[in-house]
């Protein structure tokens, strides 16, 4: 059985005429939180090394990208197969080194031919930024922020960083005891920013590091709430 056509089949119905109430009012407008739940979920399946789980909410993450090819099948916009065939052309038209003959296999050339692809396809960008997604949480987007700018060479030498890494820690330093709010907020942003590009100069994803500490944190203080609750 072709399950990918049967979940199509069934988005079908729960939108048609006598569908389901609920999946009928949807729009994409309506579905964003859902859409970033369950990409949340499988980020959170994948943690747990739960093949199960991951199969799962994986599903519940194609579920939505098969609703939103409903909706904008609906509208006459496009279809999941097209959706399908967009990505698939994406992926052998940016993989020349596997699809094509003579490109280099380097990391480097791999990675340097990927954004040369990227800025044919979109000649509207202009800047090595544009595109980053502006509702990505705030510390992911300076992550790749950071990334982009290094594959275009703007990687400061190291030595020099660190020193400005230290400056932006002491003046941080300095204003959280005597500013005002709005500096204490402007210096806290300034040296988060140079921190995640510490991380990402070192190859360290200061977003996964964080959430990993995040449940270190949560998992050592329920030890510590647990005898205080009997």
């Amino acid at each position: 059985m072709d399950y990918v056509k049967r979940l199509e089949k069934l988005m079908t119905r729960l939108r048609g005429p006598r569908g389901c109430p609920w999946d009928r009012r949807q729009t994409h407008q309506s579905l964003k939180p859902y859409l970033l739940e369950e990409a949340h979920e499988v980020l959170d399946a994948i943690d747990e090394g739960n093949p199960d789980s991951l199969r799962e909410e994986l599903g519940d993450l194609l579920l939505q990208v098969v609703f939103h090819s409903q909706l904008a099948k609906e509208k006459g916009a496009f279809n999941f197969q097209q959706v399908a065939k967009t990505i698939g052309d994406k992926l052998v038209r940016r993989h020349p080194h596997v699809f094509g003959k003579g490109a280099s296999r380097k990391i480097a050339d791999i990675n340097r031919k990927w954004e040369e692809l990227k800025r044919l396809e979109k000649p509207e960008r202009k800047s090595a930024l544009d595109g980053l997604p502006k509702s990505l949480p705030a510390l992911l987007r300076a992550q790749r922020m950071h990334e982009k700018i290094s594959k275009q060479g703007g990687v400061e030498d190291r030595v020099r960083f660190e020193k400005k890494l230290g400056k932006s820690w002491n003046r941080l330093q300095r204003v959280l005891a005597r500013g005002a709010a709005p500096q204490k907020k402007k210096a806290l942003g300034e040296f988060l920013m140079l921190l995640v590009r510490a991380a990402q100069t070192r190859g360290i994803h200061a977003e996964m590091a964080l959430a990993a500490a995040s449940a270190r944190f949560e998992k050592n203080y329920r030890k510590r709430e647990a005898p205080r609750q009997k």
